[in-house]
């Protein structure tokens, strides 16, 4: 078959195949072998690719030990924590809460079976999630047997398959949610854009801007132990920076991760720390996006994946069916799933989950439907930065060609960031009525879900109006 290495970064879940933004390399092999792996190899690093896409080091994976070296958006190096460009004193500390996906994850492997003969039963610490290597074919089985998630219903929490070891590497520092692949390559971007842009004026990595990676898979119900991290990282950055108070800048998922952890916090303590809750793109009643996830699994944006192949792992993340849209914002008369035999509701989620033959996901839903339910006011001046004019999924219909739920549906599409629905996004509004402090919306035209990132816009409202206005 003949491969063509081209394609481009989407929203939401990442684009996992483009290694650059068109590299007009076409393989006629296989593409599972030796040679595809070292010509993939070389594509991303020789002049193939676009001076962009370009790394210093020659290999696809960075030490995991972080050192003081590091690569901004444009792949240019520069020393952690050096200040460049104009030099402003930073008025307000930053910490990032990355969203789905939004950080990198790591894994060591003990394991006496596997999935697949040709996986790995050992491994040393390695990145999981993001390594390119690890999606490719053959090698996707292997990453999603070791990325999945299995539920214990007596404790109501999820856990890794047996000889997986997960973990969040870098809290506190920004490198693991700046750049979601640690190659550096332009299709791993993430928080890296306003924190290069922060950094040009006076702001430092570990210091003045600081992250606050996690589990996305699972949701804020079982995750204790993270917000007590996150509360001490709060208290610290404001120690460290001469008792100023702290903005939460946090995108998708983060954004109710970031309310959920406010919602918990005593107004008092808030009111020491907390200078503002500024989320990007927040799902905050949900995103019908997931329906398809859920039913059919997500090719990643890249159509040589086989949703088939990922979704048994997608399915048993506690965070998918927490996103599921919500009953308050959606209503039992609007349709999410058109099928043959039913259509499914806001109302029909045990059906819908019985349907396809995942109970388990009935069961997580129950526990986290209520994590945020009421959308309860942070007790916080809120800044909350969205796309518009974007279609973005509102109706998925199956029918007897492309039936439910082992085929991708055709889509009907409504307003949104592509990703986000604009009823889910607006639905933080009725904090106006509920609060003292001010509570603010910014819409940015054609802002993608995940694009928004490297927008300057964004970047500019975030600087001017939530850190340096008093």
């Amino acid at each position: 078959m003949t491969l063509v290495v081209c394609s481009s970064f989407l929203s939401y879940s990442y684009n996992l195949y483009s290694v650059v933004d068109c590299c007009p390399l076409a393989l006629n092999m296989g593409r599972w072998s030796f040679l595809y792996v070292i010509l993939l190899y070389i594509c991303t690093v020789s002049d193939c690719a676009h001076e962009s896409d370009r790394v210093n080091v020659p290999k696809l994976k960075f030490s995991r030990k972080f050192s003081n070296h590091a690569y901004n958006s444009t792949g240019t190096s520069y020393t952690k924590n050096s200040q460049q460009g104009h030099h402003d004193e930073p008025t307000y500390p930053v910490i990032l809460i990355p969203g789905d996906g939004g950080n990198q994850l790591e894994a060591v492997l003990n394991k006496t079976n596997v999935s697949h003969v040709y996986c790995t039963k050992q491994a040393d610490q390695f990145t999981l999630w993001l390594d390119l290597e690890e999606l490719l074919p053959l090698a996707i089985n292997c990453f999603t047997d070791n990325i999945r998630l299995i539920y214990d219903n007596v404790t109501r929490s999820t856990h890794s398959p047996p000889g997986v070891t997960m973990t969040v590497p870098g809290f506190g520092e920004t490198e693991t949610v700046e750049w979601i692949d640690p190659s550096h390559l332009s299709f791993g971007k993430y928080f890296v854009g306003i924190v290069d842009y922060l950094v040009n004026r006076g702001y430092e990595r570990g210091k003045s801007i600081r992250g606050a990676p996690f589990d996305f898979r699972k949701a804020p119900n079982t995750e204790a132990e993270y917000f007590k991290k996150l509360k001490a990282l709060i208290e610290e950055t404001y120690t460290l920076n001469n008792n100023q108070k702290v903005v939460i800048i946090t995108h998708s998922l983060g954004g109710i991760y970031g309310l959920y952890f406010l919602n918990h916090m005593a107004q008092s303590w808030k009111d020491q720390y907390i200078r503002a809750y500024a989320p990007i793109a927040s799902p905050f009643a949900g995103a019908v996006k997931v329906m398809r996830l859920l039913a059919s699994g997500d090719d990643l944006d890249e159509k040589v994946i086989n949703p088939l192949v990922v979704r048994p792992a997608q399915r048993t993340y506690p965070s998918s069916a927490w996103l599921m849209p919500s009953d308050k914002y959606w209503n039992a008369s609007e349709v999410l799933v058109i099928t043959p035999a039913r259509n499914y509701t806001v109302s029909d989620y045990k059906e819908f989950f019985r349907d396809i033959e995942y109970d388990v996901g009935m069961e997580m839903r129950k526990d986290t439907k209520n994590l945020i339910y009421d959308l309860t006011a942070p007790g916080v001046p809120v800044f909350h930065v969205h796309g518009k004019g974007m279609p973005t999924p509102e109706q998925f219909m199956y029918d007897n060609i492309f039936e439910f739920p082992d085929d991708q549906p055709h889509v009907l599409f409504g307003p949104g960031d592509g990703t986000v629905n604009m009823r889910s996004f607006k639905a933080f509004l009725k904090w106006r009525d509920e609060q003292s402090q001010p509570v603010e919306e910014h819409e940015i035209e054609q802002g993608e879900h995940l694009a928004i990132l490297q927008m300057p816009e964004l970047h500019d409202y975030l600087y001017k109006k939530v850190l340096q206005s008093s």
